[in-house]
């Protein structure tokens, strides 16, 4: 299971090696800040590789091994004797409902729902790169499904959605893999600090980082084994409601993306 994750990232990797490089070397070029960010960052990381690599990546090029996940002051680390599963870039929105008789209220989240897409490799390779994906995916229309995640041309690997309001769900199954599906609960939420805010779309602020652990299926739904046992949110992008109800519709989406780390 692990191996396909990897081979399949890896040839993702390798379809941007020629435009990252090229891009690189095109400071005229217009690309927003942020997709700039991705090519160079994936650019610098690439001319570091040997030519035997460059020509062929394999599994043993990407030492599942070796990643190391972005981390914020106050949030759980893995717990020990866990492995990387998979790593996933979610592009979707974060829900919510607003009282709109009491405008002064807070909106009230109620989930999320987004298509999650296989960066496994790119974090063993690149982690610098993979870092720029998240404000990078929010300046582009979300992609058509089964289509491709700009910049990294990531392919699809599962979709991220609640079975109820208390379950997030990632459900890794997809014509090409099947990484399982896992039901799980909230164990630790951490703000983004100011200082590491990636903004998204009409400037809505990050929503948090958090750690999740394995859960029960819900009622009348069934788990497939999945090996997972936790899983983190991190480098977030977006995805957070204004402060108030006040002028919004009794339910709102706002674009997010983030980093999702499956840990088995």
């Amino acid at each position: 299971m692990r191996t396909s994750s990897i081979i399949l990232a890896a040839t993702t990797l390798t379809s941007t090696i020629v435009s990252s490089l090229a891009i690189d070397k095109r400071s005229h070029h217009a690309w927003p800040e942020a997709i700039r960010s991705y090519y160079v960052a994936a650019a610098e990381r690439l001319a570091s590789l040997p030519t035997s690599t460059l020509a062929s990546l394999t599994p043993s090029s990407c030492n599942i091994a070796s990643p190391t996940m972005p981390s914020i002051s106050g949030l759980p680390p893995v717990t020990p004797g866990l492995s990387l599963y998979h790593v996933a870039i979610g592009r979707g929105t974060q829900n919510y409902t607003c009282d709109i008789a009491h405008p002064a209220t807070s909106p009230v989240a109620v989930g999320a729902s987004a298509t999650l897409y296989n960066t496994t490799c790119l974090a063993c390779i690149a982690p610098i790169a993979l870092q720029t994906i998240p404000s990078s995916a929010l300046l582009m229309p979300t992609p058509e499904e089964n289509k491709v995640l700009f910049p990294a041309q990531a392919y699809t690997s599962g979709h991220h959605y609640f079975s109820d309001l208390t379950t997030p769900t990632f459900n890794l199954h997809t014509s090409k893999t099947n990484f399982g599906i896992q039901f799980s609960k909230l164990l630790s939420k951490v703000p983004v600090p100011d200082s590491m805010q990636q903004l998204g779309q009409d400037q809505a602020k990050a929503v948090p980082w958090l750690k999740l652990t394995s859960a029960n299926a819900p009622e009348g739904l069934a788990s497939d084994g999945s090996p997972v046992k936790e899983i983190y949110r991190v480098n977030t992008a977006g995805g957070s409601a204004p402060k108030t109800c006040d002028a919004m519709p009794a339910t709102f989406e706002v674009q997010y993306a983030a980093e999702y780390w499956f840990w088995g």
